[in-house]
């Protein structure tokens, strides 16, 4: 059983748990899932450990400071100052329930982000890049490896899921003064 809790609500727990009148059948495809979860978390690990071995790795602190737009209808949304990584200057954005209309009449949060290369280059720069938790931070995100081809034309990526682990974690996020993050970008060398 995957269950957590504290202890006190252990005995509350095993009384509703549904697990130990499982047939061993339904037992199997348990644990057949948790090993697929598992392999997908040490193929992610080994993906990180090959762009280690990357010749140019960058990497800085993140801090998203909130700000509204002076739209008709206000949002908010988060910005990091300029960042230098790799020689280049960036940016990174991040938006709330990706800008929807009413995000207070749900408690559902998530943030999305983007990155943006405010330097102009003079070729197409090809990057792998994740955000992690910055390290004064509690905050439990999954690695997520993003992808993107930086140009001059083309110098901004879509908004992309924060992997956080939950909406209590990122309503933790949201509730502090500012977000710190640490960006890794690995630049891909042909």
């Amino acid at each position: 059983c995957p269950w957590q809790g504290p202890y006190h609500e252990l005995s509350v727990h095993e009384a509703e748990c549904t697990h130990p009148t499982k047939t061993g059948n339904e037992l199997m495809e348990i644990l057949d899932e948790m090993d697929q979860t598992r392999k997908k978390e040490m193929q992610l690990y080994n993906s990180i450990f090959s762009l280690l071995s990357f010749e140019k790795i960058g990497y800085t602190e993140a801090q998203f400071r909130p700000y509204r737009t002076d739209d008709f209808i206000t949002r908010l949304y988060y910005e990091t100052p300029r960042l230098t990584v790799l020689n280049q200057t960036w940016v990174l954005k991040a938006r709330v329930n990706d800008s929807e209309r009413n995000p207070n009449l749900s408690c559902k949060r998530t943030l999305s982000f983007q990155l943006i290369l405010k330097s102009k280059v003079n070729a197409p720069l090809e990057c792998s890049f994740l955000l992690l938790e910055g390290p004064y931070d509690d905050v439990q995100i999954r690695p997520v490896i993003y992808h993107f081809i930086f140009s001059n034309e083309s110098n901004e990526t879509d908004y992309m899921a924060l992997p956080i682990v939950d909406s209590v974690e990122c309503n933790k996020l949201l509730a502090a003064k500012n977000i710190n993050l640490r960006l890794f970008i690995f630049q891909i060398q042909k």
